[in-house]
C-alpha cells in the first residue's frame, strides 16, 4: 500500500506568521510542509533572527519574505497583507497565524492604562484588524490559528492583563469559527501552549522563573519547560486539509497543565 500524506501537505500555500519567538519555529515548520511564508518582525533586535528564518526557508526550497511591522500599530497592518499578496502565486492568503504578543508581568495593583493598552493593542486589536484586512484574500479552505496561552485558564499571579488578552483570543476563535465557516469556508482554531523556552522565557526575571518551577515540575507529560518544537507541529496540523473538520477549538499544547 502506498503512503499518502497529501492531507497534511501545505505545498504552495501562502502563510502569514506574526511575531518572533515561537513564530520563527512555526514559520519554518510550515515551510517544511511546503508553504511559502511571510516572516514578521518588529524591532531591530529581532531582525537578524528573522533573516535567519528566511534563509532557512529558502534553503528548504520554499519562498519567504520579511516584513518589519507591528500589529499594535494600525498603520502597519496593511503592509503585512501586501507582503503576503506579493509572495502569493495566486493572489490568495491561505494561512494566518496570530503569534505576535506582548506578555509582560504586572500585578493588578501595578497595572496602568498604558500597560493595558500595550497588551490589548497587540494581542487583541492587532489580530482583529489583521484578519479583517486579510479576509478578502483568504480562500475557502483557509486557516486562521491563534497562539493563545495556558495563562488564559491557569490563573497565574501577575498575569491580570496578559491572561485576559489570551482569553479574548479564545473568544475570538469561537466567534469567528461561526462567522467565517459557512460564509467564507475558513476554519479558526486556537493553540494554548504552557511555558515555552523562548527568548521571552529566558529573559524573565529570576523570581518569576523561581515561582514557575513548581508548575514546571508538575507538568504531566514531563517535568520540563516546553520547547518550540513541541508546539509548532500542532499549529501546522491545524493549517492542513486533514484538520478541515476542526474549528472553534482550543488545543492544549501545555504538556497536560491544562486539559479541556
Amino acid at each position: 500500500m502506498s503512503e499518502d500524506f497529501s492531507g497534511v501537505s501545505l505545498r504552495d500555500k501562502t502563510a502569514i506568521v506574526t511575531g518572533s519567538g515561537l513564530g520563527a519555529e512555526i514559520a519554518v515548520t510550515l515551510a517544511k510542509r511546503g508553504a511559502n511564508v511571510v516572516v514578521n518582525y518588529v524591532s531591530e533586535g529581532s531582525k537578524k533572527r528573522a533573516e535567519e528564518v528566511v534563509n532557512q526557508i529558502n534553503n528548504l526550497g520554499r519562498e519567504a519574505v520579511i516584513v518589519q511591522a507591528s500589529v499594535s500599530d494600525i498603520d502597519q497592518i496593511q503592509p503585512i497583507v501586501d507582503a503576503a499578496l506579493k509572495l502569493s502565486k495566486n493572489g490568495k492568503i491561505d494561512i494566518l497565524v496570530h503569534n505576535a504578543a506582548q506578555g509582560l508581568e504586572a500585578n493588578l495593583i501595578d497595572t496602568t492604562v498604558d500597560f493595558y493598552n500595550q497588551h490589548f493593542d497587540c494581542n487583541v486589536r492587532g489580530p482583529i484588524l489583521l484578519t479583517k484586512a486579510a479576509l478578502p484574500h483568504i480562500p475557502r479552505g483557509g486557516r486562521i490559528v491563534f497562539i493563545s496561552s495556558a495563562a488564559a485558564r491557569l490563573g497565574v499571579g501577575g498575569q491580570t492583563v496578559y491572561a485576559a488578552t489570551k482569553a479574548a483570543n479564545e473568544a475570538l476563535c469561537r466567534t469567528w469559527a461561526k462567522e467565517l465557516g459557512h460564509t467564507y469556508g475558513v476554519t479558526v482554531n486556537n493553540v494554548n501552549p504552557g511555558p515555552i523556552a523562548t527568548d521571552q522565557w529566558f529573559n524573565s526575571d529570576e523570581q518569576f522563573l523561581k515561582d514557575m518551577q513548581p508548575l514546571i515540575d508538575s507538568t504531566p507529560a514531563a517535568p520540563r519547560v516546553g520547547e518550540v518544537s513541541d508546539v509548532a507541529p500542532l499549529v501546522a496540523f491545524l493549517c492542513t486539509d486533514d484538520a478541515r473538520w476542526v474549528t472553534g477549538s482550543s488545543l492544549s499544547a501545555s504538556g497536560g497543565l491544562i486539559q479541556f
